[in-house]
């Protein structure tokens, strides 16, 4: 059983609308950097990581 879920997520990993929401949500981690480190509060930053860490589930999310 654990061997075929490994495979699902190695073949799941390889598919390009995969790769793209990958790419969306490292721009997405990239943008809210630059944005903690500009605010500088920690509040701020504890609300934009959670923030981005929320959109990015939801990105990746596959379940429809």
């Amino acid at each position: 059983m654990s061997r075929l879920r490994y495979r699902y997520d190695d073949e799941r990993r390889r598919q390009p609308a995969y790769r793209a929401k990958k790419s969306i949500v490292r721009d997405l981690w990239l943008g809210a950097g630059v944005l903690m480190i500009a605010l500088s509060q920690p509040a701020a930053v504890c609300v934009v990581a959670l923030a981005t860490t929320f959109a990015s589930f939801i990105i990746l999310d596959e379940t429809s």
